[in-house]
């Protein structure tokens, strides 16, 4: 069952990272993930305990995923939202999804089950 499991990080990962390639790729000329502001965001977040992963989408939407403890995530979001404006990065929308929940059948988007979000003003 562990194999299982981490089998079905690794793909979700995977997935995760190739879904980050693609949306960075396509529509918009800005690499929002390449600024270095950004970047710099994104490595803080990523240490957070509670993160398992984060994407920043071509339209500018940090997604970070996060096990569902079924509690609203919103003020989560906007935690997220406080350490992007302390690195003035350029995005402005944090949605919070469900890890592990690309395939889920009550998924929001192409990221997953959505559980919270803040919009940085």
């Amino acid at each position: 069952m562990k194999i299982k499991n981490a089998t079905q990080k690794i793909f979700s990962g995977l997935a995760l990272s190739s879904l980050l390639l693609f949306s960075c790729s396509s529509g918009d000329n800005e690499n929002h993930a390449e600024n270095p502001a950004n970047k710099s965001a994104l490595v803080e977040i990523r240490k957070e305990p509670k993160v398992k992963e984060a994407v920043l989408t071509a339209a500018n939407v940090l997604y970070v995923s996060v096990e569902d403890d079924g509690t609203n995530r919103n003020g989560y979001a906007q935690y997220i939202c406080e350490i992007l404006t302390e690195h003035k990065a350029t995005t402005k929308w944090v949605k919070i999804v469900k890890v592990n929940s690309m395939n889920d059948p009550n998924k929001d988007n192409a990221y997953g089950v959505l559980l919270g979000e803040a919009h940085r003003k």
